[in-house]
């Protein structure tokens, strides 16, 4: 094999190239020599003549071994074995030297020194030569093998720091997407409670409203029959004290009701143009008999000019009725509640103001004085605390606000309203009043489960000079349908065997004539008139009913027999 003398570049060492061997001898034939001893193929030989072609081999190139002559004429042996062991690249090359002139101890020991592995003199033994040098090469070969499992074994940690790495990245965005969907999941668990909790709670307010007005209506029809009768006028003011309370209860009832379909923005505003001031004269004629009543002085100073606006006129009445029994509650015997209106201002909003020289409020209460549940002062005040709120949402609902205002306890309080004016509605001539027919012989079939509301209310109208058959289930009402024609069935909706819709239906397809019909239950959320009307029903009374309510609809449903729907 011809040995390589071309130097390789800086550190190459390819992967899987032969070990190299490098033979440094001043003399051409002791290098040939060499060559010959140790070529076999199975490792390279690389030559240098002199220390310093040896170092740029060095330089170049990684080698199994070195076979070093000690005496070269510009730099011996031993010097260069020193300089390649201060090297750090060279300093673990094995150094066999060769000399034909240093062989004493003291020379092999200096060689040992200087950092050989060997120490063997010429003429050399060829097959110790090659078995030293197999010996070295193999070594190298061993620990090129290691190194390069090492760098794989690197390059593996590597790979595997960086798939940890990425597999770390991906769980930690599958653990946020997991936490985002266990916040969805429990934001969608939490609302869909929230919405059965409201659901549930609407629920027992209907339920609640139902038990609560159920017993008011004979209490009603009662004090009716008092009033039409012969009452003593000693019991006449107490007669008429239960009536004033037992409507007092049913509003308390319907607040309830409208503080929950505020908060479920059901709340349904019928908007038109409205006169504000008709619409305060009518609050405050309703008013007025308990304000007299405590002596307070009604103080009216209605003094806005241009008074229409855009709201429903009946919730409209109801915040005026709200601040003015408000203000009567607070405000002490001989004390004053004074009306005031002006407007439209800059804005464009009619100013309404009620104030009252009474109670007052403490400053800390002022900003809560329109929360649910919120009373002004000590509870010996009746109500539930749920006016003002309601006022507050039915204001802003007309794209209003309302504001209260004390100088604090006993110095009164006021109430400022604010609603944007609006245009007057085209006049139209009022519709001629109503000529409540005579309705005396019309045959009624009434269907209610409550005795005592049936029995005052059979007394009532009996004594309007109806024809009355009663039932108190659906089953008994058909069984008074099979034997008697009537006009106009008055039923509740809640009946213990069915509900009054059901009964209407059965009743329209076996009645041989046609009939009307008018609900009465103490269900009354929007829903509940509008599946009434919807199974047929032309007028749906939620009670507690009025008798002079019912009597009037009776009437005015007479006069469109035999029709079977009433456009109301």
């Amino acid at each position: 094999m011809t040995a390589d003398q071309t130097p390789l570049s800086h550190g190459a060492s390819v992967e899987g190239s032969p070990a190299t061997v490098l033979l440094v001898d001043d003399d051409p034939k002791n290098l040939l020599a060499l060559e010959s001893i140790l070529e076999d193929g199975s490792f390279k030989l690389k030559k240098a003549q002199t220390g310093n072609q040896a170092l740029l081999a060095l330089m170049s190139d990684d080698f199994a071994a070195i076979v070093l002559d000690v005496q070269m004429p510009d730099m011996s042996g031993i010097e260069l074995a020193r300089l390649i062991k201060q090297r750090r690249r060279t300093q673990h090359i094995p150094i066999i030297f060769l000399t034909a002139h240093y062989r004493e101890d003291a020379h092999a020991i200096l060689g040992y020194d200087a950092g050989a592995v060997d120490y063997l003199t010429k003429p050399v033994n060829p097959a110790v030569l090659r078995s030293k040098v197999n010996v070295f090469v193999d070594l190298f070969r061993k620990t090129q093998a290691l190194a390069k499992m090492n760098v794989a074994a690197q390059a593996a940690e590597e790979a595997l720091r960086v798939a940890n790495a990425e597999l770390e990245a991906r769980n930690a965005a599958l653990e946020r997407e997991a936490e985002e969907r266990r916040r969805r999941i429990r934001a969608e668990s939490a609302q869909a409670e929230a919405e059965s909790a409201n659901a549930a709670k609407d629920r027992f307010l209907a339920m609640l409203s139902h038990e609560l007005r159920t017993p008011l209506s004979p209490i009603i029809h009662a004090v009716t029959l008092l009033e039409e009768g012969d009452c003593p006028p000693e019991l006449r003011e107490a007669v008429e004290t239960i009536h004033r309370n037992v409507r007092l209860e049913a509003r308390l009832i319907d607040d309830l009701l409208d503080l929950a379909r505020v908060r479920n923005d059901k709340l349904h505003l019928d908007f038109q143009s409205v006169e504000v001031h008709a619409v305060l004269r009518q609050a405050m004629e309703i008013c007025r008999p308990d304000i007299a009543a405590r002596r307070i002085s009604l103080v009216e100073q209605l003094e806005a000019q241009a008074t229409h606006v855009r709201a429903d006129p009946a919730r409209l009445q109801q915040v005026f009725w709200n601040l003015l029994t408000n203000a009567a509650k607070f405000t002490p015997a001989g004390g004053t509640i004074a009306v005031r209106t002006a407007g439209p201002d800059s804005t464009k909003h009619i100013l309404i103001e009620i104030s009252d020289n009474g109670a007052g409020i403490a400053p800390e209460k002022i900003r809560r004085i329109f929360n649910a549940f919120e009373q002004a002062e000590a509870p010996a005040h009746t109500g539930l605390g749920l006016g003002l709120a309601i006022c507050k949402a039915l204001v802003e609902r007309h794209r209003g606000w309302i504001e209260a205002h004390s100088a604090g306890v006993g110095q009164g309080a006021t109430f400022r309203i604010r609603i944007p004016s609006g245009q007057p509605a085209t006049e139209v001539k009022p519709p001629p009043p109503l000529d409540m027919p005579d309705a005396s012989g019309l045959r009624l079939l009434v269907v209610e489960d409550h005795r005592d509301t049936l029995e005052t209310l059979q007394q009532l109208l009996k004594r309007r000079g109806y024809a009355v058959r009663t039932a108190g289930s659906v089953e008994q009402a058909l069984q008074v349908a099979e034997e008697f024609e009537f006009d106009m069935l008055v039923s509740d909706i809640g009946l213990p065997d069915g509900r009054g819709t059901e009964l209407l239906e059965r009743l329209e397809k076996r009645s041989r004539h046609p009939f009307l019909a008018i609900a009465m239950s103490g269900f009354g959320t929007d829903e509940d008139l509008r599946n009434s009307y919807h199974a047929g029903f032309a007028q749906h009374l939620t009670k507690p009913v009025e008798f002079a309510t019912l009597h009037e609809a009776i009437a005015r449903l007479s006069s469109n027999l035999p029709k079977a729907v009433e456009e109301l």
